[in-house]
């Protein structure tokens, strides 16, 4: 389960990375208006951008090969735990979704905003598979402490720094599909000026880029919330860490004008901030459940052992 649950979640972060990759040299059409063969062919000629998206295809279909089964034994094994339901019906879920997408993307030419959605989609199922990973690590080994008790307010916070990340994300993405990415041509300024004009291109960078300085903000206070709380401390102190990297990455991709290591890592950076997100997400649910557990099984008159 361990071996499958890490191939799952890697295989995953690699199709996020292939997808930017197709993204950024070009390669969207390199199997022609053709889905699921590539350019009417199971094995085509290849060209450089047919290489690129024809391997992301490959890539993608042993990848849906590992979610499901994957998701098939978590239910096998676990399928009275709620967090193990959850998951493998988001792990399905959003590769059903990914690939219904890409697939539009490919037959039907798609406007910024559904390409920008397709990346968040990508990026849920990849927060998907590594906390289905992190599940089954925990399930396979030994019993971890209880959770500390989280205040309620702790867990509203985590969801609605997430949620504010999405929205990032996605103005990023937006920025990169309608290709106005070097509409700032220098950073930390905006073509010499700290406020540049707000209209067209050059506003929706900017506006990224005041989203994207938010975004640290709140990732930092949620570090420092978490570990006075004691949980998902460690999680939390990652996602502030790939935050800050992220920004400068963002940096990278103009200082290289859209060079494609930069884009790459820009798109695996943003996957791994969002995965270590997800999990302090998943700890403060946990122990909010937990808690209420407890509660109940007090007013229940419940022994200890039968509160959980």
């Amino acid at each position: 389960m361990r071996w499958l649950a890490g191939a799952t979640c890697g295989g995953m972060l690699l199709v996020l990375v292939m997808g930017a990759a197709v993204t950024n040299t070009g390669s969207a059409e390199g199997c022609g208006r053709s889905w699921p063969l590539c350019n009417g062919q199971f094995v085509p000629e290849f060209t450089v951008a047919t290489a690129i998206e024809y391997s992301h295809r490959a890539v993608t279909g042993l990848e849906s090969l590992l979610v499901v089964s994957l998701s098939i034994a978590m239910i096998w094994l676990w399928r009275r735990e709620r967090t193990v339901v959850v998951l493998a019906a988001l792990m399905l879920a959003t590769l059903l979704l990914q690939a219904g997408l890409g697939a539009g993307a490919v037959l039907w030419p798609q406007s910024a905003v559904m390409l920008a959605t397709h990346f968040g989609v990508s990026l849920i199922a990849f927060a998907s598979t590594f906390l289905s990973a992190v599940v089954v690590w925990e399930k396979t080994g030994e019993p971890g402490a209880r959770q500390p008790v989280v205040p309620g307010w702790f867990r509203n916070f985590a969801l609605a720094v997430t949620g504010y990340v999405l929205v990032v994300v996605y103005l990023g993405a937006y920025v990169r599909h309608a290709d106005v990415s070097l509409a700032c041509l220098d950073w930390p300024l905006c073509n010499g000026q700290v406020v540049p004009p707000l209209d067209g291109a050059t506003g929706i960078v900017f506006a990224h880029r005041v989203a994207a300085l938010g975004a640290v903000i709140l990732l930092g206070m949620l570090a420092y919330r978490a570990r006075q709380v004691d949980v998902g401390a460690t999680a939390a102190a990652w996602a502030a860490t790939f935050g800050v990297l992220q920004a400068l990455s963002g940096a990278l991709i103009v200082w290289t004008r859209l060079g494609l290591f930069s884009t790459l890592l820009h798109a695996g950076l943003m996957g791994v901030l969002f995965a270590a997100l997800a999990l302090v997400v998943m700890r403060s649910v946990e122990s909010a459940e937990e808690t209420e557990d407890e509660v109940r099984g007090v007013q229940l008159g419940l022994p200890v052992s039968e509160r959980r």
